[in-house]
């Protein structure tokens, strides 16, 4: 091909592409599609206006003026975020509210549930020690209350009655032996241990000494004062030893069974004080404490059982009655922050610190992993003294982003979000 023809060819390729690129041009221009490039590279005052009335910043859309704030530097200390100028008015109206980093006792509470229960140490299962016939009952129905040697029933018992005789026996024949020397034990001394084992107290055995006649009825006698939580046993019944006949508890103190996490475990100890509260009395507070933890974890729950030991003198707390648990645990002193001011991100804590200049600033935080009541523990970030932003503080949280992904530049042209009116011009149109 001669140089010529290669020249015009050229030529008239570039004049293609020229066209083609220009045609491409007018017709986005024509579409407006680069609208947004135009007033970014000039923008007009037309632009500007209509900027100031639509203008989509978050911080607009929620009634703060971004058009009238200094421009916001990022904070060096939060990767993402910028300081945000608030003005008082417009804090109240979007209703921020501050709250302050204060040094006070580190006070865990744990709270849970529980069931209240009898003083096992103060619990008797009431049995005889020989079979026999009921002859009468006097512990007729559960809840009576007893006193320590009051008389539950007398039955009849022929080794009762047969280990009396031998007893009387015995002493006969040791008066009618006169003053010969006892090489072993008579057939008396074995018959008052026989008459012990079956729990014969010493008065029964001095009264059969002293009228030499065997009782035909023995009476079994309550070992403690307490309440009789069980009767199973009826007038003119057969029973024997195995046999549960009453189950008697002195409720004068009580148990509070409860359970907690095992995260919580560090923070409760044997003797630890612990203030319960019961439904049916919502006016009263028990003290009691931690009388036992539990050595082992119950693998499904993840929980251990814990034992409050209460005075209960006037008998206020029933067994089964629930119950609520409060056990408090002193951990020194340490700086604390509303709850509400803290922001979780996912990878990190934060907070706005509020400067005098209404000018709120995100800082990173770092918290303690325990709760002390609605606050925590602040271990780095914060000092005492500081206000932080205790509501609203994700409305602020959304704008310092806005603010730092857009460069510091309030009301830039091209942040419309989805179109959307700010207040004070939607109020306008109405």
């Amino acid at each position: 091909m001669s140089r010529p023809r290669v020249k015009w060819v050229t030529r008239i390729v570039g004049l293609v592409i020229v066209l083609a690129v220009s045609g491409g041009l007018w017709i986005a221009h024509g579409r407006g599609w680069l609208t947004p490039v135009w007033e970014w590279m000039r923008p007009s005052t037309a632009t500007s206006e209509r900027n100031r009335h639509e203008g989509g910043s978050m911080g607009e859309m929620a009634g703060m003026d971004m058009g009238a704030m200094p421009e916001a530097s990022s904070s060096p200390g939060v990767k993402g975020y910028a300081e945000v100028d608030v003005a008082p008015e417009v804090q109240q109206r979007i209703g921020v509210t501050l709250g302050r980093v204060e040094r006070a006792p580190l006070r865990m509470n744990v709270r849970t549930v529980g069931i209240v229960r009898p003083d096992e140490t103060r619990t008797f299962h009431i049995h005889v020690r020989s079979e026999g016939w009921v002859e009468k009952l006097f512990v007729n129905y559960t809840g009576q209350r007893v006193e320590k040697g009051a008389p539950f029933l007398s039955i009849y018992s022929p080794e009762f009655y047969r280990t009396q005789l031998d007893y009387v026996t015995g002493r006969r024949a040791e008066r009618a032996a006169g003053s010969l020397m006892r090489t072993e034990k008579s057939l008396a001394d074995l018959a008052v241990i026989k008459l012990h084992l079956l729990d014969i107290s010493g008065p029964e055995l001095e009264e059969l000494e002293r009228s030499g006649k065997p009782q035909e009825f023995m009476t079994l006698r309550s070992p403690a004062t307490g309440t009789v939580l069980e009767k199973s046993v009826l007038e003119h019944e057969y029973i024997t030893p195995q046999r549960d006949l009453y189950v008697v508890a002195d409720l004068s103190t009580v148990w509070v069974q409860a359970k907690v996490y095992e995260y919580e475990l560090p923070h409760i100890g044997l003797g630890q004080p612990a203030t319960v509260t019961v439904p049916s009395l919502p006016e009263r507070q028990f003290t009691g404490k931690v009388v036992f933890i539990q050595p082992t974890v119950e693998e499904t729950t993840r929980t251990i059982q814990v034992r409050v030991e209460l005075p209960n003198p006037e008998g206020s707390l029933k067994p089964a009655m629930f119950a609520d648990i409060e056990i408090e645990h002193e951990m020194g002193e340490g700086l604390l922050v509303p709850m509400s001011a803290v922001i979780r991100t996912g990878r990190r804590e934060m907070a706005f610190r509020a400067r005098s200049d209404n000018r709120l600033v995100p800082v990173e935080i770092r918290i303690g992993a325990v709760k002390f009541g609605d606050r925590f523990q602040v271990l780095e970030g914060l000092a005492e003294g500081d206000r932080v932003v205790t509501s609203a503080n994700f409305l602020i949280d959304s704008e310092s982003r806005l603010k730092e992904g857009a460069g510091g530049m309030a009301g830039m042209p091209g942040m419309d979000m989805g179109g959307t009116k700010s207040m004070k011009h939607s109020q306008m149109n109405h």
